[in-house]
């Protein structure tokens, strides 16, 4: 068995992340030029119903196998171990078999009255087997974070997005020529076949790499007298509070279309459009606004065990200090996407999904995106500090702001669709600040405001750079001139980076694979260090 450091573990997880967040975007693009907006608005309708559907499935018991497990390992209790995974098997596998049973015997009503579009019936049909597969494969998923060795669920996720993207090659470029309808069932068959793939693949890790004899080669002499009920109360105190967050924002995430189109009805749009609006927004403004999100995802799932060890031992400067550093990671990702997703939004949308009329959408949300990398980090913070019922109040009280800013902005025909990105952008802006406010008012705040000041010197001549290379193009700015400027500014931006010494050599360094080569070539750029 492979164990990694917190740093190690993060790193991987990011990389792999990123990769696979790439591969998606790969993924919508081939999608969206071979289905178009419509079809994509017809396969983005059933995903609320799809999150619901596994928030119920699995009930937060992916996060309570990955702590129960870990306190397991370093005790050597591998009799825990165990009945946690056999009661947590149980449990998902029960529940699975049980929402597919019923999301298929109420199939019918749920076309009638949850899908706004009927043409999304099909899709909604093909979607239902990705349940169980999703929820065997969280299992694995915390068995593996559990041992700390993130490796097979980083490459399980890069095998996922492979398969679906060759699947939907195939599918969805056959089905296309039949009706849209089937067209974005295809697409969702493609995913079926993904999530399959990562599944296998996630089990035959585990016999390979974590049998029970490999995590713990020398179990504790002494048997564990832990009755079978008390198991169950310790997985059930984690699951169930992460269950009821995820449960309300799913049931919001599944109102969301439903009100956006009636919404865009109001405001006299004609549903095949509302449709398709939809689709552009949801499908292609909302993958690009979240892209950065990546990199702080991944810091939120190693914040939680760090931040509470640091709890436990009353450690509260570190946590401050973990705070500090997941503020200054975030600017470093955000500032330089909120630059270009703020300037370059029609010419970037136009030539990622050869449709311009997405870039306006994702402009009005991206000046926030700092905020909207930040509630990541924060949740972990806040979950660490056994404060989760803060983060899931938090999130509600956004989601709530941003249905309410839906029927007040998008009913309006001057608005539109540009209501509902400005319904988000208000709603994860306040979600941020409250989780800001109340990780301030358990531990304070300690920050070093001189690293944000250098990010934003080192992303003001990124923007300058940018605009200066693209100023003689025009609003008709080509894929080249766009990736040359795009490229370019994000060098000048590492480079400012590391002369400011915001970024050091020896920071650099850890990075897996890539770290060392990539210090060397850091330590000849002036002032780096």
């Amino acid at each position: 068995m492979s164990r990694q450091t917190f740093l190690q573990g993060a790193l991987i997880l990011m990389i792999a992340g990123i990769v696979t967040r790439i591969m998606g975007f790969i993924y919508r693009i081939v999608l969206t030029r071979l289905i178009g907006a419509e079809a994509m608005g017809l396969f983005q309708i059933v995903f609320p119903i799809l999150g619901l559907a596994l928030t119920l499935v699995t009930m937060g018991f992916p996060l309570a196998i990955a702590k129960l497990v870990a306190e397991a390992v370093a005790k050597r209790d591998a009799d825990r171990i165990r009945r946690v995974m056999r009661i947590s098997s149980a449990c998902v596998l029960s529940a699975a078999a049980l929402c597919m049973g019923l999301m298929y015997a109420f199939r019918h009503v749920v076309a009638q009255y949850w899908l706004t579009d009927p043409r999304a019936y099909p899709t909604y049909l093909a979607m239902i087997p990705v349940v169980g597969v999703i929820a065997v494969a969280s299992l694995y998923r915390g068995y593996f974070q559990g041992i700390q060795d993130m490796s097979p669920t980083a490459w399980a996720s890069i095998l996922e997005q492979s398969v679906r993207i060759v699947s939907i090659w195939g599918l969805a470029a056959y089905f296309v020529r039949f009706s849209l309808a089937y067209a974005a069932m295809a697409a969702m068959i493609g995913m079926v076949l993904g999530e399959l793939s990562g599944l296998l693949f996630l089990v035959w890790q585990q016999r390979r790499r974590a049998r029970m004899a490999q995590i713990v080669p020398e179990p504790a002499y002494v048997r564990t007298s832990e009755p079978m009920r008390a198991t169950v109360r310790a997985i059930t105190q984690l699951s169930l509070p992460v269950t009821a967050s995820r449960l309300i924002w799913s049931l919001m995430s599944a109102a969301e279309p439903i009100l956006v189109l009636r919404a865009l009805a109001a405001a006299g749009v004609p549903l095949k459009e509302a449709t398709a609006l939809y689709g552009a927004y949801s499908g292609m403004a909302i993958p690009l606004l979240v892209f950065p999100t990546v990199v702080t995802s991944s810091l939120a799932t190693n914040l939680v065990p760090a931040v509470a060890e640091a709890q436990a031992s009353g450690n509260v400067e570190r946590i401050r200090h973990r705070l500090s550093q997941s503020i200054t990671v975030t600017a470093m990702v955000s500032f330089p996407a909120s630059i270009v997703f703020t300037f370059f939004a029609a010419p970037l949308t136009r030539a990622i999904y050869g449709d311009a009329g997405v870039g306006p959408m994702l402009a009005i949300m991206a000046p926030f995106v700092f905020l909207l990398c930040l509630q990541a980090p924060l949740t972990g913070i806040l979950q660490g500090l056994n404060r989760a019922g803060t983060a899931m109040v938090n999130s509600i009280v956004g989601g709530l702001v941003r249905l309410g800013v839906i029927l007040a902005l998008a009913t309006r025909p001057s608005l539109g669709i540009l209501g509902v990105s400005i319904a988000t952008a208000l709603s994860f802006t306040l979600t941020a600040v409250l989780h800001l406010v109340a990780v301030v008012r358990e531990v304070g705040f300690q920050m070093r405001t001189t690293s944000i000041v250098r990010i934003g010197i080192a992303s003001a001549a990124m923007l300058a750079y940018m605009l200066a290379i693209t100023f003689r193009k025009g609003p008709a700015l080509p894929g080249s001139a766009l990736l040359l400027a795009i490229v370019g500014g994000l060098l000048l931006y590492f480079a400012l980076l590391c002369s400011l010494r915001v970024l050091t050599s020896r920071a650099i360094e850890r990075v897996p694979k890539v770290g060392p080569w990539l210090a060397a070539v850091v330590r000849h750029l002036p002032f780096a260090i």
